[in-house]
């Protein structure tokens, strides 16, 4: 016991002195690296850290930063992220040496979380997923000077993805401690420590920091001369501008903002960049319900990163929100953007229009919508009247369904995709959330059921329509809404009209915006000759006839300039009720296959446990069928789980980000995996003991006449599934891979699993239990097992599609739901008489040159001289 103890605190001692003298180097090795990078902007110093001092502008400060890719990543997906840097203070120290102050923080460069839309033009699945940030903590220590301003640290960090460390040295200017006001910026950069050729070597990062505690506002507006500006109109109209909120005082009703600039194409949140962002101070007017803005300039960048700073406050921009709305003038913000500096002068520049898109909501109270084309469409419309069928239920005209993506097709071709997404509904304006949620306090939560009542169910609407031309669609010179001077400009077109809700029809009247100077509608640019139609199916209607169909055309003479050719639109409906029963289908789905591969490995153990206590019948069980049954686990784990999906996209596509999928992906490639192995095993004993047996050349031409049977069998099935697949091909609008169609005919093969073991039981007429009753039996049940889910789920849900068929990938249809389980259950029958009687039993005659085989025990020379002792 005493050398034990003694032992262990040898070891203790030898932890603490290896901690130690790590500590020790680290620091060290900190000191020089300071000295080596830092002590020429502020000299290091000896910490007295009894005396404790608050940081300028707080202890958490946020900004923006240049560059990182290699830090962060390369954004691959191009999704113009925001790139955001966080800077948190943890202790600030007076030192022996008066005005430096010893420093300890952590910077965490970020992107900002970035929300994807999973469009698909034939099927408006509106189910989104966030994509979490990529973020880079380093923890960094170093000195501050109070009188210049500068901070210099040094540390190191390390990526989320790939755990990567870096050695890096923090640089800012501008850290002083003064009023915090609209010029206030701190700037500086990241460089890396490592050699320029190394692996953790990166390219410098600029960092601009503007502090936002105890923000004083400074600027001035006169907005007597902002008026009178904003009488100079522009030439044209900014393409896309972003005001994100900084600092708010709602006592004053002031606020400090970020203005950027940008491709409206690509979203609103671009890469920061300097050169084309404003950053400014507004006064709210509530009579008015107008926002004024001064902004400022960030001015030095050619020259360095610690000559940047703010000014130039020359520009002014004026933002008005109008309480009234109409399908001429829906949009939610508008206003202008000018400089207050005279003709001539350097910086000077014309106003410029602002607009928000239509289907851009505010916040605003108060506000109303005007609908002037209702009369018009009352004649265009004749109400359409509803089915005598009680109880068919249409989209409730204030929920999410309402709004939907949709191909766009011309006489003959597929040529662009878009997105219908209601406005107003009755006097309703709808809200939705940034994730394309409806946020509705409307009291019709409920879908409308049909009744008797003849003036029941109509909804004045309004919408936005919009339409994108496909990247390789050619119109050539057929009038068209979509001929535009720009083919990658969206085409908008406002209407209005009447929802009936007991027909599911929507009938209104379009207006497209003809372009004009600064984009502002007036009465000769604004052609309202056009009439959109659609036509929703029942929430209960099946998969043929789940289709939003829709028209868009003009009333115009086909010799009006202004004419163009009608436009079909369809989409498919994906409604929230069925939304709702898919995900309750999933949830029993995949717990079904849980169980099922559960099963399956319980019933290859019972086997192997079969096989251990009766060693002299593995050589009569059909290696060709352990081969089939081998293969069929090893597939799974070759092929992504979520691609077993792919036969129906939009189901796949309202799965992804779905973290409990991830779970049971890993817990079926898991149960998977001991099913492969397992089997595996068993395939490996069968062969040791073929090869074993003395009878092995009879056994394996047995085995060989199998093959001669199934493989003709198994060449002409895949033949009629080629055949079928050019079929579906030519005539299908949605074509299957034919990787698809391989998968299912794999799985019927692999359903049929017992047909070899009956072949060789035929050929070798072997009479014994080769197969234990809960392997063949269970197995089989387990393979039968999605088709009955299949025809019961036919007749419970609307919906005849399941995600179980596409996870098994196999044939699915009534017809095959009844015709494979009969077969399997024959082969299990069949193979039951074989073991029991003989493997030609169930002929009605003896094929000439059999004889009956069954594996009887072999006694020993020593087992028999044992047995006399």
């Amino acid at each position: 016991m005493e050398s034990q103890a003694f032992s262990i605190l040898l070891k203790s001692l030898f932890l603490f002195t290896t901690i130690s003298l790590n500590t020790f180097s680290s620091s060290f090795a900190s000191q020089l690296t300071y000295k080596d990078h830092c002590a020429s902007m502020v000299p290091n110093s000896t910490p007295n850290f009894s005396n404790f001092r608050v940081f300028p502008h707080g202890q958490f400060q946020t900004g923006y930063y240049l560059g990182g890719d290699t830090v962060i990543g390369v954004d691959s997906l191009q999704t113009l992220r925001q790139k955001h840097v966080i800077l948190r203070i943890k202790s600030v120290y007076e030192t022996d040496v008066s005005g430096i102050f010893s420093v300890g923080a952590s910077l965490t460069i970020r992107s900002s979380t970035t929300y994807y839309r999973v469009r698909n033009s034939t099927r408006a699945s509106r189910l989104n997923y966030k994509r979490r940030p990529s973020s880079t903590v380093f923890r960094l220590d170093g000195f501050w000077s109070e009188s210049s301003g500068k901070l210099c640290m040094v540390g190191t960090g390390t990526t989320g993805y790939n755990q990567q460390r870096f050695e890096v040295v923090l640089k800012l200017y501008n850290v002083v401690n003064s009023r915090n006001t609209i010029t206030t910026l701190v700037t500086g950069s990241l460089e890396s420590l490592s050699s320029e050729h190394g692996v953790s070597y990166f390219e410098p990062i600029s960092l601009f920091i503007l502090p936002r505690m105890d923000y004083e506002y400074t600027l001035d507006l006169d907005t007597k001369e902002a008026k009178n500006e904003s009488s100079d109109e522009g030439e044209a109209a900014a393409q896309g501008l972003s005001i994100n909120q900084m600092v708010c005082s709602d006592d004053k009703q002031r606020v400090r903002v970020l203005i950027e600039f940008g491709n409206s194409n690509a979203g609103y949140h671009w890469p920061f960049n300097p050169n084309v962002t404003l950053v400014g101070e507004g006064w709210w007017d509530e009579k008015k319900n107008q926002l004024c803005i001064s902004a400022c300039r960030f001015l030095g960048m050619a020259e360095s990163v610690a000559s940047v700073h703010v000014g130039d406050c020359s520009t002014r921009m004026s933002l008005r929100f109008p309480k009234v709305w109409s399908i001429k003038e829906a949009s939610s913000i508008v206003g202008q953007i000018w400089s207050n500096k005279t003709l001539g002068d350097s910086g000077y520049f014309k106003g410029v229009i602002l607009r928000s898109p239509q289907d851009q909501r505010t916040g605003i109270s108060g506000i109303k919508y005007e609908y002037s084309q209702l009369d018009k469409a009352r004649q265009l419309c004749p109400r359409q009247e509803p089915l005598n069928n009680k109880g068919i239920r249409y989209p409730d005209a204030y929920s999410s369904d309402m709004r939907f993506d949709m191909s766009v097709r011309n006489s003959n071709r597929k040529i662009a995709w878009g997105y219908s997404v209601p406005l107003v509904v009755n006097d309703q304006i709808q809200q939705w959330n940034l994730d394309e949620t409806l946020l509705s306090n409307s009291s019709n939560s409920h879908p409308f059921i049909s009744t008797n009542f003849s003036n029941a169910g109509l909804y004045n609407v309004s919408y936005k329509i919009s339409i994108n031309l496909l990247p390789n669609a050619k119109l050539g010179e057929e009038k068209s809404l979509l001929n535009t001077t720009n083919s990658t400009e969206t085409v908008h077109v406002s209407a209005e009209g009447i929802y009936n809700a007991e027909a599911g029809s929507l009938c209104m009247v379009g207006c497209r915006n003809l372009g004009s100077q600064n984009q502002i509608p007036t009465p000769n640019s604004v052609d309202c000759e056009i009439i959109v139609k659609f036509q929703f199916p029942p929430l209960n209607a099946n998969n043929n006839g789940g289709y939003i169909k829709g028209s868009i055309e003009s009333k115009r003479k086909s010799s009006d300039p202004l004419y163009f050719k009608r436009l079909d639109l369809t989409s498919a409906a994906f409604y929230t009720a069925e939304a709702k029963e898919i995900f309750r289908k999933i949830d029993m789905e995949i717990t079904m296959i849980l169980v099922c591969t559960t099963l399956a490995c319980v019933f290859v153990g019972l086997q192997l446990y079969h096989v251990k206590r009766n060693p002299d019948v593995l050589p009569l069980i059909s290696f060709i069928m352990l081969l089939i049954l081998t293969l069929g686990n090893m597939i799974p784990l070759v092929l992504n789980f979520e691609a077993l999906f792919t036969q129906n996209p939009d189901k796949k596509n309202s799965l992804l980000g779905n973290e409990w999928l991830e779970v049971n992906e890993i817990a079926v490639r898991v149960i998977v995996m001991v099913a492969f192995l397992l089997q595996l095993r068993l395939l490996q004993i069968t062969w040791s003991a073929r090869k074993a047996d003395r009878n092995q050349k009879g056994l394996w031409i047995a085995e060989k006449k199998v093959l001669y049977v199934v493989f003709p069998l198994y060449a002409i099935g895949f033949l009629i599934a080629l055949l079928v697949h050019l079929n579906h091909s030519i005539s299908d609008y949605q074509q299957h891979s034919f990787w698809e169609d391989l998968k299912s005919y794999s799985g019927l093969v692999l359903d049929g699993f017992l047909l070899p073991q009956i072949l060789f039981n035929l050929f070798w007429n072997s009479k014994g239990n080769a197969l234990s009753c809960s392997f063949y039996i269970g197995t089989s049940l387990v393979r039968l097992l999605p088709h009955a889910y299949d025809l019961y789920e036919a007749h419970v849900y609307v919906d005849v599609s399941s995600f179980y068929e596409d996870e098994i990938a196999d044939y699915y249809s009534t017809a095959w739901d009844i015709i494979i389980p009969l077969v399997g259950l024959m082969f299990a029958v069949i193979i039951y008489l074989q073991q029991r009687f003989g493997g030609s039993s169930i002929l009605f005659w003896r094929i000439k040159g059999l004889e009956e085989y069954e594996k009887v025990p072999v006694v020993t020379e020593t087992e028999l001289s044992n047995s006399y002792k």
